[in-house]
């Protein structure tokens, strides 16, 4: 490879075939730059009328932005190597330094297989272990969809509102399920618990249907949580996690709630948990309190003895 300084003016900024960063504006490095300027070489790649980037986007664009004329860089000759083998470079320059994030593994895959004509077999074998990948095909499937998705999707991912798994999950919808659920979860925050939960929902529902998915989220109780300005994303996605579950098991939601409306007319403080059998497959009921001393034990186990004389208890057995 040949060093040497070269005029900014002839590099293709718009020519983005090598490129990996998702983010190529950096104020970090902007600032860096501005202080000590350029430390190490871009690596650009000589074409007939100008020069392709291999590695070093965010530091040319630094550079640019700085109004700085020339750049110094090392110079790949076209013939020198396959357009492969200088993807493969610019990967291998970018795992030497840093974490990919999973936005810019999703880029990498998705140009290997579409622009670099890579199987998915050489995927799955060699590119999901270098880029500490699970090699399996679901994960590639994933991170296909994942650079192909809503937008929506990739902002959640990419703040961590979903997670890898549910990135999976949605790789095995249809694209109109998708887009329906990208509307939903653009105004709703989930726990991954609840994200799981959610999405076994939406499947069984729609198995019982014969419809998508993303079916079930077009109910007019979940578009009126989904809408509703006095609820905060977070209390959105509980409500509408609630209401999917009442479509779900209308049954057990109807016997929770009558359980839960007999259990408040024992009277007891909330400090005593009374819970029914998950399902309600059988009568049995569970009992738990904290008491911090002896005192506390005494008085807990009063109120609990005051409530089983109450004709209500009975009807807590009583529920099916």
């Amino acid at each position: 490879m040949i060093c040497q300084e070269i005029s900014i003016k002839e590099i293709d900024f718009e020519n983005e075939t090598f490129r990996i960063s998702e983010e190529v504006i950096s104020a970090p490095l902007n600032e860096s730059i501005r202080r000590i300027g350029q430390l190490n070489p871009v690596v650009l790649l000589k074409s007939d009328q100008s020069y392709r980037i291999v590695c070093g986007f965010r530091r040319l664009n630094a550079l640019r932005q700085l109004n700085t004329p020339t750049v110094f860089a090392r110079i790949l000759e076209s013939g020198s190597s396959g357009s492969l083998d200088f993807f493969d470079l610019a990967l291998w320059d970018n795992l030497s330094h840093r974490q990919l994030d999973p936005l810019e593994k999703a880029r990498v895959l998705y140009k290997l297989k579409n622009d670099f004509g890579v199987s998915d077999r050489m995927l799955i074998r060699i590119y999901l272990a270098r880029m500490d990948l699970k090699p399996h095909k679901q994960v590639l499937r994933a991170h296909m969809v994942l650079h192909e998705s809503h937008p929506d999707f990739r902002g959640h991912f990419k703040e961590g509102r979903l997670t890898q798994a549910s990135m999976e999950y949605l790789s095995t919808v249809s694209s109109t399920s998708r887009e329906i659920i990208a509307s939903s979860l653009a105004k709703i925050h989930l726990s991954s618990s609840l994200q799981r939960k959610i999405f076994r929902l939406l499947d069984d529902l729609a198995a019982i249907a014969g419809a998508e998915p993303g079916k079930a989220l077009e109910d007019p109780q979940v578009r009126e949580v989904l809408n509703n300005p006095r609820l905060s994303p977070a209390q959105r996605g509980e409500k509408m996690y609630a209401i999917l579950y009442r479509l779900r098991f209308p049954r057990v939601a109807q016997a929770e709630k009558l359980f839960m409306e007999r259990k408040q007319s024992l009277g007891l403080p909330g400090s005593v948990r009374i819970t029914p059998d998950p399902y309600f497959e059988t009568p049995d009921l569970y009992v738990e309190f904290n008491a911090h001393d002896a005192e506390r034990f005494r008085k807990l186990a009063a109120e609990l003895f005051e409530a089983s004389r109450k004709p209500e208890l009975d009807r807590l057995f009583q529920i099916d």
